[in-house]
């Protein structure tokens, strides 16, 4: 099952903030040995260290979003030809 577990709004971006606020989220959890097994974040380095910390034993996988992202802004600059970016594109 797939669920926002919070919104929390951080002054700074730091892992330690990441930590105390993921640290806030785990006392919510009512069973003790059943914490997340995947957590779906950006790639926000502090917090990924974070998930580390906190949840030591779920998988942290990427946002599919920031993937697309990522890939279309990186690999448009080395296609030489539009039809070759449309082709990747669609496939």
């Amino acid at each position: 099952m797939t669920f926002f577990g919070a919104y929390i709004l951080l002054e700074v971006e730091h892992e330690n903030n990441f930590v105390w606020a993921l640290e806030r989220l785990k006392v919510l959890f009512m069973r003790v040995d059943e914490y997340p097994r995947i957590i779906v974040s950006d790639r926000n380095l502090a917090l990924k260290n974070a998930i580390t910390v906190v949840f030591s034993k779920a998988a942290n996988v990427l946002y599919l979003f920031h993937i697309d992202k990522n890939v279309k802004a990186n690999y448009k600059m080395i296609m030489h030809s539009r039809e070759i970016w449309v082709q990747v594109m669609e496939a």
